[in-house]
């Protein structure tokens, strides 16, 4: 299999100039003929024109990567990969996961083991101010190594249900699921994915695991669900694109996951090994759509999933998979990092140690190793492998050269994104909200004015959806009023476990399939239940402006929008 270079590709813009290069130079005048030692011609011979001198060939100019760096600073980074000791090596291609709050068993991590970087999970974070000094400790101690390039502080910050930074663990702005992009239009995703980045970088955080680039099957998926942007892939790829072009311009690395497509499976990864039982044609022209579109738009990392893909290899992870890697290189011409979702889940570890998954991944492609279950084991395993020539040590710098090549250039990011403080960590509010706007979409009844009365009754949701909706219709002059109490509207709250009938407005706070049950004249899907989300439904239901969403999953019966 093929690890190397891939496919350079020239910018159109150097393309064209190119060009017009050659134009100019085919068109000058011509030049005088060298001189040939030759006596002049006789008299009756006739002169031959002078030839045009052929102009030199412009050089082309330096391949690029898919990603944005250009071959020469991989070259570089994989030159410093080289020189490294096993020691460092095995280190550098591992982000690991640590135990506790205090930021020095971060650093200390890091440096124990080389370490590329580490990962913040919810027991790792306090507040805000604690999640910046860890980072502070982790990149002050990267310098005490001598490493020219920022360590990794990575963290799962997708929205919805997997958002480790947010008003609930700090002063981080809490974002709608994923699903609330795939209903809104780009420009409100790429705007809110920078805000996003933008109170990441603030913290410290230089890597996200999101965008999820997963087609979803939507309620019959229970791992993947919300959290992907939709069910058709065009969709998909859309919205994967604008979260991309938004997470780069606020300077923080990205990983579209979960390779090869972990929406069509109704068994966790993170439990048992789900197999996706499906062929070529059909991965071609689903599952793998949004990941081709998401590295020709400049992915830099791609995050493959612990499926296990029958068409390519069966039985076998895609993590730990040759031919999984294969097709992402060679097939899609992927040419940024390869990095594993998390050793440490149950598709893996119930067959294998921490230093046998290491080892295997990297053997069959993987750059970058993202929590392995026993840090220690798996460091200490691949360099055995490396020592025993069973793990081939140009595989291994190569994967390093990615991930050093990366980790500088999302030091160049936050450069061109321009300089954070503490003060930004809660700034992406707005943007947060205004994407909870746009993705508020009218399934059912009218598609303006006021849909509603000012005193209403409300039925269904969580005691916290009651509260949350409460206020912000409080706060637009509506009144909800005991049962008991006349009303002019019934308003329905949709969530799990809770009853679609009834009412006059039913409004789905989470997947719109749970709309199929409803029977009101007017049908809405939030696709969240944040605060922003429900002060942006209220907005819908006072007439204050129109929903602009459309459904991110299909519900037989009702149309994307009622109102297109």
């Amino acid at each position: 299999m093929h690890h190397g270079r891939s496919r350079s590709r020239r910018s159109p813009v150097a393309a064209l100039g190119l060009a017009a290069l050659i134009l100019v130079a085919g068109c000058a005048a011509p030049g005088d003929q060298p001189d040939t030692g030759a006596t002049d011609p006789a008299p009756e011979q006739t002169a031959q024109p002078t030839p045009t001198p052929t102009p030199s060939p412009e050089p082309d100019p330096e391949p690029t990567l898919t990603w944005g760096p250009a071959e020469s600073d991989l070259a570089a980074a994989t030159e410093v990969a080289e020189q490294m000791d096993d020691d460092e090596l095995a280190g550098q291609v591992i982000i690991a996961r640590y135990s506790g709050t205090h930021p020095g068993e971060a650093a200390a991590l890091v440096q124990a083991y080389h370490l590329a970087g580490v990962i913040l999970f919810a027991e790792n974070i306090t507040s805000t101010d604690q999640v910046r000094d860890t980072a502070a400790a982790v990149q002050e101690r990267q310098a005490e190594m001598g490493r020219d390039w920022p360590a990794v502080i990575s963290v799962d910050n997708e929205g919805g249900q997997v958002q480790r930074m947010s008003a609930e663990s700090g002063d981080w702005t809490t974002f709608p699921p994923f699903a609330a992009a795939g209903a809104a239009d780009p420009e409100a995703v790429s705007t809110a994915m920078a805000a996003m980045a933008t109170e990441l970088r603030a913290s410290g955080v230089t890597m996200n695991f999101a965008p999820v680039a997963d087609v979803s099957i939507g309620a019959a998926d229970p791992t993947i669900n919300m959290r992907a942007a939709g069910d058709d892939p065009q969709r998909v790829s859309e919205t994967v694109r604008a979260a991309l072009t938004g997470f780069a311009a606020g300077g923080v690395l990205t990983s579209v996951k979960h390779f090869p497509g972990h929406g069509a499976l109704t068994v966790d990864s993170h439990d048992d090994l789900p197999v996706l039982d499906a062929g070529e044609q059909h991965l071609a022209e689903r599952d793998l759509v949004p990941f081709a579109d998401a590295i020709e738009a400049g992915a830099p990392m791609v995050m493959l999933g612990h499926i296990a893909a029958q068409a390519w290899d069966e039985g076998v992870p895609a993590t730990l998979s040759p031919r999984a890697y294969e097709v992402l290189r060679e097939d899609l011409g992927f040419t940024g990092v390869a990095i594993t979702d998390g050793l440490d889940m149950g598709a893996l570890t119930a067959t294998r140690t921490s230093g046998q998954i290491a080892v295997e991944a990297l053997d069959a492609g993987a750059d970058l190793l993202l929590t392995p279950a026993d840090t220690a084991g798996a460091h200490a395993a691949i360099m055995a492998a490396l020592e025993d020539g069973s793990l081939d040590r140009d595989r291994v710098q190569e994967a390093a050269g990615r991930v050093i090549a990366l980790q500088r250039w999302q030091a160049g990011l936050a450069e061109e994104a321009g300089e954070v403080d503490g003060g930004d960590v809660g700034s992406a509010a707005q943007a947060a909200r205004d994407l909870s706007a746009a993705a508020i979409t009218v399934a059912a009844g009218e598609c303006s004015g006021e849909l509603v009365g000012p005193r209403l009754h409300l039925r269904g949701g969580t005691s916290a959806d009651w509260t949350a909706f409460a206020e912000a219709a409080e706060r637009a002059g509506l009144d909800v009023v005991p049962l008991e109490e006349p009303a002019d509207t019934s308003i329905r709250l949709i969530s799990a476990g809770t009853s679609a009938a009834g009412g006059d407005v039913a409004i789905a706070l989470d997947g719109p399939w749970q709309l199929a049950g409803a029977d009101a004249p007017t049908l809405i899907a939030t696709h969240g239940r944040t605060a922003g989300s429900l002060e942006a439904l209220v907005d819908v239901l006072t007439g204050a402006v129109d929903a602009p969403g459309r459904l991110a999953f299909a519900v037989e019966g009702l149309p994307a929008s009622a109102c297109a």
